[in-house]
């Protein structure tokens, strides 16, 4: 993620219903104007916008509006999947996510919103399983995924009490690793060695120097890297 959003501005997204597709492709016209322009709201008001509860700087998610502003962000609307059949969600979202690793990347902004407005509040939960099933695939490909839904309970990291990751419509997110995000990829080994192997060169030469990040990043490697060492 590489910049923030200034309170008061408001990104646009230029462009932006050029890059939807739609699954099934016929039948949904109205709905999918609808559903883009409810899209549209959140990642504009909510998304990139700063927020007192992330006690943090800048935008929900900086990556965002440079994303918007680049036309570097896509949309996929999925209809007709409810999350009834769990295997089923899984094996469209993973495709969806090779799909996008496979793509050249002619910029690090590069973003797919994989959006699901029939999933049902018994989906939520299925979501939420597919995320974590697929993350390790992702970030074995250099990518990030977050899930977004109306109940989600992912927390902010600098505030456990804020559910950040709540959204009108029930999507997976789809981009790019960036240096920020030793934030969530310290824990695991293999995340971390992925993170490591991209962005290592960076906390060695300096180029980081946001005490949070060096922090997790130096705990991380001694607990990952030379325990495994010794």
């Amino acid at each position: 993620m590489t910049t923030g959003a200034e309170q008061g501005t408001q990104p646009s997204l230029t462009g932006f219903s050029g890059d939807t597709s739609v699954s099934p492709p016929r039948g949904y016209e109205r709905r999918l104007a609808e559903d883009v322009a409810v899209l549209d709201a959140w990642l504009c008001d909510y998304i990139s916008r700063p927020d007192p509860q992330l006690l943090r700087k800048g935008a929900v998610c900086p990556f965002v509006p440079a994303a918007l502003q680049a036309d570097a962000l896509r949309a996929g609307f999925h209809y007709e999947v409810s999350g009834k059949d769990p295997d089923e969600l899984r094996s469209l979202l993973e495709e969806e996510l090779v799909r996008f690793m496979r793509r050249p990347a002619e910029d690090s902004l590069d973003s797919l919103v994989v959006v699901l407005p029939d999933l049902g509040e018994d989906g939520y939960a299925a979501l939420d399983d597919a995320h974590a099933r697929l993350k390790d695939t992702a970030v074995a490909g250099g990518a990030m995924i977050g899930q977004f839904h109306p109940a989600c309970d992912e927390r902010s990291v600098r505030n456990d009490g804020f559910r950040v990751s709540r959204s009108p419509l029930p999507l997976l997110a789809i981009r790019h690793m960036a240096s920020h995000d030793i934030l969530f990829l310290h824990e695991l080994p293999h995340w971390f060695a992925a993170y490591r192997e991209r962005f290592g060169a960076q906390f060695a030469e300096g180029r980081i120097r946001e005490p949070l990040m060096l922090g997790l990043y130096a705990t991380a490697e001694r607990r990952h890297i030379r325990r495994k060492e010794s």
